[in-house]
Formats: C-alpha cells, sequence, structure tokens
C-alpha cells in the first residue's frame, strides 16, 4: 500500500504529466500534419533505406541520399501537381457553382449535345421526378457544400505558397532526421507502452504492415489509376484533365465500379463531342490499361500483408480532405490503418474470434 505521501506524489507526477502533455500538443499542434506525412514516408521507404544504409556506412550520408530520394520523385512531382489541381479547381469553380445554382443553364449547354440531353431526360424522367423536391434541395445544398470545400482548400493553397514552401522544408528535415534517429525514436516509444513486449510488437508489426497494405495497395493504386488517366485526357484533349484525374483518384477506392466511374463518363462525352473513334479508343484505354492497373499493380505491391475495405479508405481520405486539407489525402490512411492494427490487438488480447 502506498503511504498518503506517496499517493500525493503519484497525483502530482499524474497531473503534472498531463498538463506538460497538453502544452506539448498546443507547441506542436500546428505541425502535426506534417509529422504524420514525414512518419508515413519513412514507414514507406524504411526498407530502400536499409539497402542504402547496408551500403552506405555513414548515417548521415545515408539518410541523405534516402531524403533526397523521397524529395525527388515523390515530393517535387506531387508538388506541381497540387500546384496545377489547385489552379484548375479555382478556374472551375465559378463554372460548377453556376450549374449547381442554375440547373437550366446546364440543360442549355447539354442541348448543344443531343446525345447527352436526350440521356438526361431519360434520367430525369426515370429517377428525379419521382425524387422529393426537399431531398433534391438537400443533394443540391450538399454539392455546393462540396465545392466549396475544395475551392476554399485550393484557394488557401495558392494564397500560401510561402507557407506551403516552408511545410516542405520541415517534411525534408523530419523526413531526415527520421531516417537518421528514427531507431531511437522508437526504442524509446516502444519502452514507455504500459503493454507486454509480446502486444507491444504485435501492434508495431500489425501497423507497420497495415499502413505497408493501405498506401501500397490502395493509395499508391489509386495513384497510378489516375496517372494512367491523366495520361489519357491529356492525350485526348480533355479540359480540366488533373481535376478529372484526381476524381478518378478517390473514385479507386469505391468497391462498385472504381475508376471506371469516370473514365466511362469521359469516354460517352468524347464519343459525343469528338467522334465515335475517339470515344471508342478512350473506352479501350480505361478497358485495358486504367481498370487493369488494379488486377496488375495491387497483388505485386500488397503480397501478403494486411488490407482493408477500400470503402473505409474512401470516406477515411474525404474526411481527411476536410480535416488536413491535402496532407489528409496521406494521414487519413495512416490513422485507419493505425486503428484496424488496434483492432486486431483487441481481438487477440481478449480472445474475440474472427
Amino acid at each position: 500500500m502506498f503511504s498518503n505521501y506517496e499517493k500525493l506524489g503519484n497525483i502530482f507526477f499524474i497531473i503534472s504529466f498531463l498538463l506538460f502533455l497538453f502544452l506539448g500538443y498546443v507547441i506542436f499542434s500546428p505541425f502535426v500534419g506534417l509529422i504524420l506525412v514525414s512518419l508515413l514516408f519513412v514507414v514507406i521507404f524504411y526498407p530502400f533505406h536499409l539497402k542504402i544504409k547496408s551500403k552506405v556506412k555513414s548515417d548521415i550520408l545515408s539518410s541523405l541520399i534516402s531524403t533526397l530520394t523521397i524529395l525527388t520523385f515523390i515530393l517535387i512531382p506531387l508538388s506541381l501537381i497540387v500546384f496545377f489541381l489547385a489552379k484548375e479547381i479555382i478556374d472551375l469553380y465559378p463554372l460548377v457553382s453556376q450549374y449547381i445554382s442554375n440547373p437550366n443553364y446546364f440543360v442549355e449547354k447539354l442541348k448543344s449535345v443531343p446525345y447527352l440531353y436526350n440521356l438526361y431526360l431519360k434520367v430525369q424522367n426515370e429517377i428525379f421526378n419521382n425524387v422529393n423536391s426537399n431531398l433534391h434541395e438537400t443533394f443540391i445544398n450538399y454539392l455546393k457544400g462540396f465545392a466549396s470545400t475544395f475551392f476554399d482548400i485550393a484557394k488557401g493553397f495558392l494564397t500560401n505558397l510561402i507557407l506551403f514552401s516552408i511545410g516542405i522544408f520541415i517534411l525534408i528535415l523530419n523526413i531526415f532526421f527520421l531516417f537518421k534517429d528514427g531507431e531511437k525514436l522508437y526504442k524509446l516509444v516502444h519502452s514507455v507502452i504500459p503493454l507486454d513486449k509480446e502486444e507491444k510488437d504485435y501492434l508495431f508489426k500489425n501497423s507497420y504492415l497495415a499502413v505497408q497494405a493501405v498506401i501500397l495497395g490502395s493509395v499508391f493504386v489509386a495513384v497510378a489509376q489516375a496517372v494512367a488517366t491523366l495520361i489519357g485526357l491529356l492525350v485526348a484533349g480533355v479540359d480540366y484533365a488533373i481535376i478529372i484525374a484526381f476524381i478518378t483518384f478517390l473514385a479507386a477506392f469505391i468497391p462498385f465500379g472504381g475508376a471506371s466511374l469516370v473514365w466511362v463518363p469521359v469516354a460517352i462525352y468524347l464519343f459525343a463531342t469528338k467522334s465515335f473513334i475517339a470515344g471508342l479508343l478512350f473506352f479501350l484505354y480505361g478497358t485495358f490499361v486504367i481498370s487493369t492497373v488494379d488486377n496488375i499493380v495491387r497483388p505485386i505491391v500488397v503480397g501478403s500483408k494486411i488490407d482493408i475495405h477500400p470503402m473505409i479508405l474512401f470516406f477515411a481520405i474525404l474526411g481527411g480532405l476536410k480535416a488536413f486539407g491535402f496532407l489528409g489525402i496521406f494521414i487519413a490512411p495512416v490513422i485507419v490503418a493505425v486503428i484496424d492494427a488496434f483492432i486486431m490487438l483487441y481481438k487477440k488480447r481478449y480472445n474475440i474470434p474472427d
């Protein structure tokens, strides 16, 4: 039994510790997103870093090579894509707002394309005329809010390019020092978690496998499909190609349809506005290239790793975009992966059957 003095000391320690943890969170909260993203990159590229480290004995030099590799092949291309995506969103937003606020304007535009106009009339007669007006109004308001959210993110990005550049610099520093001193940090975190060693090892291992599976098996596949779509759109001369490719990235997480929910309407659009050959070629490209990427890439990069249902990731990424901006694309899957690892540990710890 503890004496009164020891009990008072324990209470003082816990309160002080929680207080300073909270103050630490306040200090580091502006950088939480960047820290999580840097951790993600280090986790994904750590096997690559170990190979570099086996050949380059200097910790500083091997960490620098790994960091520069990520900067050259990931961060710089990604920054350029985000920049042009934000620019296209800002350019497109007034037109989208006009279409949403004034459906008649959209109908007038459709009349110039008889095939699409007739398709719209069929859909309207069979579906929209049977929909409650309040539900239709709610749907329109949701679309407005959704478009406005993406516009605010894009506008905030373009008006804060200096802050974005500073963020990239901080991200690079984080990645470098995590490569250099990450093992020490891992041992520190591992030592303070109040679980048995077996449970801690299980938690860390499954968190690592889940993050690898989610990023490589779902996010990477979605990126590959988005890139394939972007190439096809640029060759076909479709406007706002980067936005459509980004929508393809999101659609890739939907189990039923996936990327085809985007490229099929594009093929119909090309068929109706350009030529039958253009629509047919894009349809074949979507069938044998864009949609096939999933079947080829996923088994290669995932292997026997843990996988998470793509629908969960779809909503997680949308929520991540809302909460963290563009960084949410990377942060949300990590959070979902760690939650999945905790659920698996919970089932193992309390012997809950599958």
